[in-house]
Protein backbone atom coordinates (compact mmCIF):
# COMPACT_ATOMS: atom_id res chain seq x y z
CA UNK A 1 0.00 0.00 0.00
CA UNK A 2 3.06 2.11 1.14
CA UNK A 3 4.78 1.70 -2.32
CA UNK A 4 1.18 2.59 -4.03
CA UNK A 5 1.02 5.87 -2.47
CA UNK A 6 4.34 6.16 -3.11
CA UNK A 7 4.02 6.12 -6.73
CA UNK A 8 0.67 8.32 -6.99
CA UNK A 9 2.83 10.91 -5.16
CA UNK A 10 4.98 12.36 -8.02
CA UNK A 11 1.22 12.29 -10.09
CA UNK A 12 -0.35 14.83 -7.84
CA UNK A 13 2.20 17.03 -7.11
CA UNK A 14 2.49 17.14 -10.77
CA UNK A 15 -0.81 17.88 -11.51
CA UNK A 16 -0.68 20.48 -8.68
CA UNK A 17 2.86 22.61 -8.86
CA UNK A 18 2.43 25.99 -9.99
CA UNK A 19 4.16 25.76 -13.80
CA UNK A 20 1.04 23.20 -14.19
CA UNK A 21 -1.54 25.87 -13.29
CA UNK A 22 0.30 28.22 -15.36
CA UNK A 23 0.17 26.19 -18.23
CA UNK A 24 -3.32 25.19 -18.26
CA UNK A 25 -4.35 29.14 -17.62
CA UNK A 26 -1.82 29.82 -20.59
CA UNK A 27 -3.81 27.17 -22.45
CA UNK A 28 -7.40 28.45 -21.65
CA UNK A 29 -6.05 32.04 -22.45
CA UNK A 30 -4.95 30.92 -25.90
CA UNK A 31 -7.92 28.65 -26.86
CA UNK A 32 -10.08 31.17 -25.67
CA UNK A 33 -8.66 34.37 -27.57
CA UNK A 34 -7.68 32.33 -30.35
CA UNK A 35 -11.75 32.57 -32.58
CA UNK A 36 -11.29 36.08 -31.57
CA UNK A 37 -8.27 36.99 -33.80
CA UNK A 38 -9.42 35.68 -36.97
CA UNK A 39 -12.37 37.89 -36.15
CA UNK A 40 -10.48 40.66 -35.61
CA UNK A 41 -8.30 40.47 -39.14
CA UNK A 42 -10.71 40.26 -41.56
CA UNK A 43 -12.41 43.24 -40.40
CA UNK A 44 -9.17 45.61 -40.59
CA UNK A 45 -8.50 44.26 -44.30
CA UNK A 46 -11.39 45.36 -45.01
CA UNK A 47 -11.66 48.42 -43.97
CA UNK A 48 -7.92 49.13 -45.46
CA UNK A 49 -9.57 47.36 -49.04
CA UNK A 50 -12.54 50.13 -48.88
CA UNK A 51 -9.58 52.98 -48.23
CA UNK A 52 -7.82 51.88 -51.10
CA UNK A 53 -10.94 51.29 -53.38
CA UNK A 54 -12.20 55.07 -52.39
CA UNK A 55 -9.55 56.35 -53.46
CA UNK A 56 -9.08 54.80 -56.46
CA UNK A 57 -12.09 55.78 -57.53
CA UNK A 58 -11.60 59.26 -56.51
CA UNK A 59 -8.70 59.52 -58.77
CA UNK A 60 -10.47 58.13 -61.60
CA UNK A 61 -13.04 60.58 -60.76
CA UNK A 62 -10.77 63.16 -61.02
CA UNK A 63 -8.75 61.79 -63.92
CA UNK A 64 -11.98 61.26 -65.78
CA UNK A 65 -13.21 64.68 -65.03
CA UNK A 66 -9.80 66.24 -65.93
CA UNK A 67 -9.94 64.45 -69.27
CA UNK A 68 -13.45 65.58 -70.26
CA UNK A 69 -12.29 69.10 -69.20
CA UNK A 70 -9.15 68.61 -71.39
CA UNK A 71 -11.08 67.14 -74.53
CA UNK A 72 -13.91 69.90 -74.67
CA UNK A 73 -11.25 72.74 -74.08
CA UNK A 74 -9.24 71.17 -77.20
CA UNK A 75 -12.75 70.15 -79.02
CA UNK A 76 -13.38 74.47 -78.52
CA UNK A 77 -10.03 75.25 -79.15
CA UNK A 78 -10.40 72.46 -82.23
CA UNK A 79 -13.60 74.42 -83.93
CA UNK A 80 -11.98 77.86 -83.78
CA UNK A 81 -8.94 76.65 -85.27
CA UNK A 82 -11.26 75.02 -88.30
CA UNK A 83 -13.09 78.67 -88.77
CA UNK A 84 -10.28 80.51 -88.60
CA UNK A 85 -8.83 78.68 -91.32
CA UNK A 86 -12.31 78.31 -93.56
CA UNK A 87 -12.84 82.16 -92.95
CA UNK A 88 -8.90 82.80 -94.51
CA UNK A 89 -9.42 80.44 -97.07
CA UNK A 90 -12.98 81.89 -98.23
CA UNK A 91 -11.02 85.74 -97.72
CA UNK A 92 -8.98 84.86 -100.30
CA UNK A 93 -11.41 83.13 -102.92
CA UNK A 94 -13.61 86.65 -102.50
CA UNK A 95 -10.86 88.55 -103.13
CA UNK A 96 -9.55 86.66 -105.97
CA UNK A 97 -12.57 86.58 -107.25
CA UNK A 98 -13.55 90.44 -106.99
CA UNK A 99 -10.61 90.78 -108.30
CA UNK A 100 -11.56 88.78 -111.43
CA UNK A 101 -14.88 90.68 -112.00
CA UNK A 102 -13.07 94.02 -111.16
CA UNK A 103 -10.03 93.89 -113.85
CA UNK A 104 -12.73 92.83 -116.33
CA UNK A 105 -15.03 95.14 -115.85
CA UNK A 106 -12.56 98.69 -115.66
CA UNK A 107 -9.98 96.70 -117.91
CA UNK A 108 -11.26 94.60 -120.38
CA UNK A 109 -11.69 91.13 -121.45
CA UNK A 110 -9.19 88.77 -119.17
CA UNK A 111 -7.59 86.04 -119.43
CA UNK A 112 -8.02 86.38 -123.37
CA UNK A 113 -8.77 83.21 -124.40
CA UNK A 114 -12.18 83.23 -122.68
CA UNK A 115 -13.15 84.58 -126.43
CA UNK A 116 -12.79 81.39 -127.89
CA UNK A 117 -15.36 79.34 -125.64
CA UNK A 118 -18.26 79.24 -127.45
CA UNK A 119 -21.14 81.04 -125.95
CA UNK A 120 -23.36 77.84 -125.38
CA UNK A 121 -20.75 76.30 -122.78
CA UNK A 122 -20.79 79.92 -120.76
CA UNK A 123 -24.27 79.47 -120.83
CA UNK A 124 -24.76 76.10 -119.85
CA UNK A 125 -22.16 76.47 -116.89
CA UNK A 126 -24.06 79.68 -116.22
CA UNK A 127 -27.63 78.17 -115.72
CA UNK A 128 -25.83 74.93 -113.49
CA UNK A 129 -24.01 77.53 -110.73
CA UNK A 130 -26.82 79.55 -110.71
CA UNK A 131 -29.13 76.74 -110.16
CA UNK A 132 -26.96 75.17 -107.37
CA UNK A 133 -26.37 78.24 -106.00
CA UNK A 134 -29.56 79.97 -105.35
CA UNK A 135 -31.32 76.58 -104.77
CA UNK A 136 -28.74 75.92 -102.30
CA UNK A 137 -28.98 79.21 -100.51
CA UNK A 138 -32.59 79.19 -100.12
CA UNK A 139 -33.20 75.76 -99.17
CA UNK A 140 -30.21 75.75 -96.46
CA UNK A 141 -32.15 78.61 -94.96
CA UNK A 142 -35.54 76.63 -94.73
CA UNK A 143 -33.69 73.21 -93.54
CA UNK A 144 -31.87 75.58 -90.44
CA UNK A 145 -35.07 77.10 -89.81
CA UNK A 146 -36.93 73.87 -89.19
CA UNK A 147 -33.69 72.46 -87.64
CA UNK A 148 -33.62 75.48 -85.42
CA UNK A 149 -37.33 75.03 -84.22
CA UNK A 150 -37.04 71.48 -83.24
CA UNK A 151 -34.66 72.22 -80.35
CA UNK A 152 -33.30 68.54 -80.86
CA UNK A 153 -30.03 68.17 -79.54
CA UNK A 154 -28.73 65.54 -82.18
CA UNK A 155 -30.51 66.96 -85.29
CA UNK A 156 -29.09 70.75 -84.23
CA UNK A 157 -25.15 68.94 -83.76
CA UNK A 158 -25.73 67.12 -87.42
CA UNK A 159 -26.53 70.01 -88.94
CA UNK A 160 -24.32 72.73 -87.49
CA UNK A 161 -21.13 69.96 -88.55
CA UNK A 162 -22.64 69.90 -92.02
CA UNK A 163 -22.91 73.46 -93.05
CA UNK A 164 -19.58 73.98 -94.11
CA UNK A 165 -19.43 70.70 -96.28
CA UNK A 166 -22.49 72.43 -97.46
CA UNK A 167 -21.08 75.45 -98.02
CA UNK A 168 -18.00 74.33 -99.14
CA UNK A 169 -19.22 71.48 -101.82
CA UNK A 170 -22.08 73.62 -103.30
CA UNK A 171 -22.40 77.21 -102.46
CA UNK A 172 -18.90 78.62 -103.22
CA UNK A 173 -18.09 76.17 -106.25
CA UNK A 174 -21.39 76.98 -107.96
CA UNK A 175 -21.16 80.75 -107.18
CA UNK A 176 -17.62 80.75 -108.22
CA UNK A 177 -18.43 79.17 -111.29
CA UNK A 178 -21.91 81.42 -112.07
CA UNK A 179 -19.76 84.38 -111.93
CA UNK A 180 -16.77 83.33 -114.36
CA UNK A 181 -19.21 81.93 -116.64
CA UNK A 182 -21.38 85.24 -116.47
CA UNK A 183 -18.43 87.39 -117.07
CA UNK A 184 -17.44 84.95 -120.10
CA UNK A 185 -21.14 85.59 -121.04
CA UNK A 186 -20.35 89.09 -121.28
CA UNK A 187 -17.35 88.92 -122.96
CA UNK A 188 -18.62 86.59 -125.81
CA UNK A 189 -22.30 88.36 -126.34
CA UNK A 190 -20.89 92.24 -126.14
CA UNK A 191 -17.41 92.01 -126.05
CA UNK A 192 -16.72 92.58 -122.33
CA UNK A 193 -17.87 93.19 -119.19
CA UNK A 194 -17.04 96.91 -119.21
CA UNK A 195 -18.52 97.52 -122.42
CA UNK A 196 -21.83 95.34 -121.50
CA UNK A 197 -25.03 96.33 -120.98
CA UNK A 198 -26.10 98.11 -117.55
CA UNK A 199 -28.14 95.13 -115.94
CA UNK A 200 -24.96 93.30 -116.36
CA UNK A 201 -22.81 94.86 -114.48
CA UNK A 202 -25.79 95.75 -111.46
CA UNK A 203 -25.84 91.60 -111.30
CA UNK A 204 -21.73 91.42 -110.68
CA UNK A 205 -22.10 94.66 -108.36
CA UNK A 206 -25.31 92.74 -106.08
CA UNK A 207 -23.38 89.61 -106.26
CA UNK A 208 -20.50 91.05 -104.67
CA UNK A 209 -22.97 92.58 -101.74
CA UNK A 210 -24.10 89.66 -101.62
CA UNK A 211 -20.36 88.31 -100.49
CA UNK A 212 -19.85 90.78 -98.26
CA UNK A 213 -22.79 90.18 -96.21
CA UNK A 214 -22.79 86.32 -96.45
CA UNK A 215 -19.28 86.55 -95.02
CA UNK A 216 -19.87 88.98 -92.19
CA UNK A 217 -23.08 87.86 -91.14
CA UNK A 218 -23.61 83.97 -92.00
CA UNK A 219 -20.12 82.65 -91.92
CA UNK A 220 -18.51 84.48 -88.55
CA UNK A 221 -21.69 83.32 -86.54
CA UNK A 222 -21.06 79.13 -87.94
CA UNK A 223 -18.14 78.73 -85.58
CA UNK A 224 -20.23 79.84 -82.18
CA UNK A 225 -23.23 78.11 -83.46
CA UNK A 226 -21.59 74.93 -83.64
CA UNK A 227 -19.85 75.47 -79.92
CA UNK A 228 -23.51 76.50 -78.33
CA UNK A 229 -25.07 73.18 -79.58
CA UNK A 230 -22.15 71.30 -79.24
CA UNK A 231 -22.63 72.56 -75.27
CA UNK A 232 -26.77 71.81 -75.49
CA UNK A 233 -25.57 68.17 -77.34
CA UNK A 234 -23.15 67.61 -74.17
CA UNK A 235 -26.69 68.47 -71.60
CA UNK A 236 -28.39 66.06 -73.93
CA UNK A 237 -25.94 62.97 -73.30
CA UNK A 238 -25.95 63.86 -69.91
CA UNK A 239 -29.49 63.08 -69.25
CA UNK A 240 -30.91 66.98 -69.09
CA UNK A 241 -33.58 66.24 -71.90
CA UNK A 242 -36.03 67.96 -70.61
CA UNK A 243 -36.72 72.18 -70.86
CA UNK A 244 -33.19 72.19 -73.85
CA UNK A 245 -33.80 75.34 -75.83
CA UNK A 246 -32.29 76.38 -79.22
CA UNK A 247 -29.29 78.61 -78.10
CA UNK A 248 -29.90 82.01 -79.03
CA UNK A 249 -27.32 82.66 -81.62
CA UNK A 250 -28.62 79.63 -83.83
CA UNK A 251 -32.05 81.63 -84.28
CA UNK A 252 -30.59 84.82 -84.88
CA UNK A 253 -29.02 83.51 -87.64
CA UNK A 254 -32.07 83.42 -89.36
CA UNK A 255 -32.43 86.78 -89.95
CA UNK A 256 -28.59 86.85 -92.14
CA UNK A 257 -30.36 83.76 -93.95
CA UNK A 258 -33.33 85.45 -95.05
CA UNK A 259 -31.39 88.31 -95.91
CA UNK A 260 -29.33 86.08 -98.19
CA UNK A 261 -32.38 84.52 -99.90
CA UNK A 262 -33.83 88.15 -100.88
CA UNK A 263 -30.24 88.68 -102.43
CA UNK A 264 -30.61 85.48 -104.25
CA UNK A 265 -34.33 87.07 -105.43
CA UNK A 266 -32.94 90.24 -106.78
CA UNK A 267 -30.24 88.49 -108.69
CA UNK A 268 -32.56 86.41 -110.13
CA UNK A 269 -35.29 89.56 -110.62
CA UNK A 270 -31.92 91.34 -112.94
CA UNK A 271 -31.32 88.43 -114.81
CA UNK A 272 -35.15 88.23 -115.83
CA UNK A 273 -36.41 91.87 -116.24
CA UNK A 274 -32.67 92.93 -117.22
CA UNK A 275 -33.47 96.85 -115.75
CA UNK A 276 -31.39 99.62 -117.64
CA UNK A 277 -31.75 97.44 -120.71
CA UNK A 278 -35.71 96.70 -120.63
CA UNK A 279 -36.63 99.56 -119.10
CA UNK A 280 -34.42 102.28 -117.35
CA UNK A 281 -33.43 102.56 -113.93
CA UNK A 282 -35.97 104.69 -112.16
CA UNK A 283 -33.61 107.48 -111.05
CA UNK A 284 -33.09 107.68 -114.96
CA UNK A 285 -36.43 107.81 -116.16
Amino acid sequence: MKSQLLLLLPVVATAFSPSSSFTRSSHVRTVSSSPASPALRPITELQIFKTKTEEKSEIAVSTTTGTLASDDSSEGDWIDESKKVELILLGIWGISISAFILINNFYGPWPLFMKTVPERVFFLNHMIGGMLFGGGIILTTCIERLVAKSANAPVLQFWFDKVPVLDGLIVVPALTVSMISGTGLAIVRYGGLNIAPPHVGAIFWTLIAFMTWWAATDLTTQGTALQAVEKMYDQYEQGERENLETPKVVTDRHVSNVVSCFFVLLLYSMMVLKPGTFFPWPWNA
